[in-house]
């Protein structure tokens, strides 16, 4: 899958661009399957909500002991746009899934994804792209991904008292009236889009999510392309958290998910 020039240029003004239906609802359920087999393993890999119920919050590396996310992560239908984008080979930073539990799947603050990136992997440059694979239809009720359009022109926005949370990481939220100041000037958007769909986001857009309060979960898979020319400096964190394999991806074929169902 290619890039038109339109795309790239909707990329580069808004910070995103989106893709319907990338993956099919056949794709699309041979991952939500795979999910639910490993969603309650006891693993370090897999971190949990903070209140509520006893649920995930985000689910790191699932690539390694999935076979199902270990093809999603050398998909061509991906790795061919990131490599337009970022102009040049990739490999995978970080990815994780995010799946908002029913009724109480907590929200994130305002925030930019390099922000942790530089602090805490030493990532040289925001040549790097978080894109977000939807693996539930997203509307307005269940938590959407809100974004700041344009707001990476900012470049990288001062941090709010960054602290390390119990998942492992450094927050960096950004305070409130940084988001009223970008809010007033950009607006905000809701990314709602349907299962199969595809965002490639630039990972210095300011985005956030709120709760889904509905009675279904709500996923997203978020793969962390890095610029092979763009390798972490810092080898602190753990490697599902700051991969250190910095191969440039090899895809598989087009079909390699559909085999599984």
């Amino acid at each position: 899958m290619q890039l038109t020039q339109a795309q790239i240029e909707a990329y580069h003004r808004d910070g995103y661009v989106a893709i319907p239906d990338v993956f099919t609802r056949e794709e699309v359920a041979v991952l939500n399957k795979a999910l639910d087999e490993f969603i309650v393993s006891d693993r370090p890999e897999i971190h949990m909500q903070r209140r509520g119920t006893e649920a995930p919050r985000l689910i790191y590396a699932a690539d390694r002991y999935s076979e199902a996310y270990r093809r999603l992560s050398l998909h061509p239908r991906w790795i061919t746009p990131a490599r337009q984008l970022l102009d040049s080979e990739v490999y995978i930073h970080q990815l994780r899934i995010n799946p908002k539990a029913p009724f109480d799947g907590e929200s994130f603050w305002w925030h930019q994804d390099y922000g942790t990136w530089r602090l805490e992997d030493g990532m040289p440059t925001s040549r790097a792209l978080m894109i977000a694979i939807y693996l539930n239809d997203v509307d307005a009720t269940n938590g959407p991904l809100m974004v700041i359009p344009g707001s990476h022109h900012h470049g990288h926005i001062d941090e709010n008292n960054p602290d390390r949370n119990p998942t492992g990481y450094t927050v960096v939220d950004i305070d409130r009236p940084a988001i009223e100041k970008l809010a007033a000037e950009h607006g905000i958007r809701a990314m709602t889009f349907n299962a199969g769909s595809v965002m490639f986001m630039n990972c210095n857009l300011v985005h956030a999510s709120p709760e889904n309060l509905t009675p279904d979960r709500r996923t997203i898979v978020y793969v962390n392309a890095n610029s092979v020319e763009n390798k972490i400096t810092k080898l602190v964190r753990a490697t599902h958290h700051a991969n250190r394999d910095f191969t440039p991806l090899v895809p598989l074929a087009d079909d390699c998910l559909r085999e599984l169902a």
